[in-house]
């Protein structure tokens, strides 16, 4: 089921690309992703994901206060090196190394990956994915969304060149 729901919010990553309301619309893509062969099982897991995404971030930024300069260094608790990718993870450090994303995004993207990771491993392309919808639907700042969506598809083009 997980590869499912991963497939669902990749989906659903697109109509937000495509700037159309998930929760005015939400009839009509479920019914397009069952169109596609999806249970409305898995559609309510990733409808649920991204609604407790959407809620979730001003309890997420208040409760974490870090310095946007500082040189913070994430380390990864056990749980994390089972579930995430060495590639994963290092996907996710360079975001923020390279200062596409702040501290609190990245521990939002983590936060987002144990959610959904149940027994799975989340591999580079989940991760990518999951990252998406934790910047497009929960982060307001546009200056963020626009540099993480650049840096996205210039990683992209790396990878198919």
């Amino acid at each position: 089921m997980y590869q499912r729901v991963m497939a669902i919010i990749g989906i659903i990553s697109d109509y937000l690309a495509d700037e159309i309301d998930l929760f005015e619309q939400e009839e009509e893509i479920v019914d397009d992703l069952v169109s596609l062969g999806f249970d409305f099982p898995e559609i309510e897991t990733a409808f649920g994901w991204i609604a407790n995404l959407s809620q979730g971030k001003e309890l997420n930024l208040n409760l974490l206060d870090l310095e946007p300069e500082s040189d913070f260094q994430r380390h990864f608790s056990f749980e994390e090196r089972q579930l995430l990718s060495t590639e994963a993870r290092s996907w996710l450090s360079k975001l923020r190394q390279m200062d596409i994303v702040d501290q609190v995004a990245v521990e939002d993207i983590f936060d987002q990956a144990m959610v959904l990771a149940g027994m799975n491993m989340i591999g580079l392309e989940d991760i990518k994915v999951i990252a998406t919808m934790v910047i497009v639907v929960g982060r307001l700042d546009p200056t963020v969304r626009e540099r993480f969506l650049d840096f996205l598809d210039n990683d992209q083009e790396i990878v198919f060149h």
